[in-house]
């Protein structure tokens, strides 16, 4: 039997982040305000959901705060520092992903129409 490795998801919930970061949710809320790098993006009822970059930089907060012991100073000067480019995580690119999903399907439902 061979053992696969989940695969990344594209988006995360709130609910998920807490399970996966071992962070209460109110920490996250607090951090979204206090780090201005952390932006979930939100829906409609203001529900947060949480890209992988966002993830990446709630691990690095959390090793920063909770390993290295830094106070709110040294986290942000250490963020300064920190890469947050948007590639594969950014909004736009998964808009355009979604949008070839759909194409994709509607072509399906096209040929089994037929």
């Amino acid at each position: 039997m061979r053992i696969q490795k989940p695969k990344q998801k594209m988006v995360y919930s709130l609910r998920e982040v807490c399970r996966l970061t071992g962070l209460s949710d109110s920490v996250l809320k607090r951090w979204e305000v206090e780090f201005p790098q952390l932006k979930p993006v939100r829906n409609r009822a203001a529900n947060r959901s949480y890209l992988q970059r966002d993830l990446k930089l709630i691990f690095f907060l959390r090793d920063l705060i909770y390993v290295h012991k830094l106070d709110e100073q040294g986290v942000r000067e250490r963020l300064k520092s920190y890469n947050t480019a948007k590639d594969q995580d950014s909004p736009s690119y998964l808009k355009s992903v979604l949008s070839e999903v759909r194409m994709e399907v509607e072509e399906i439902r096209e040929l089994l129409e037929q």
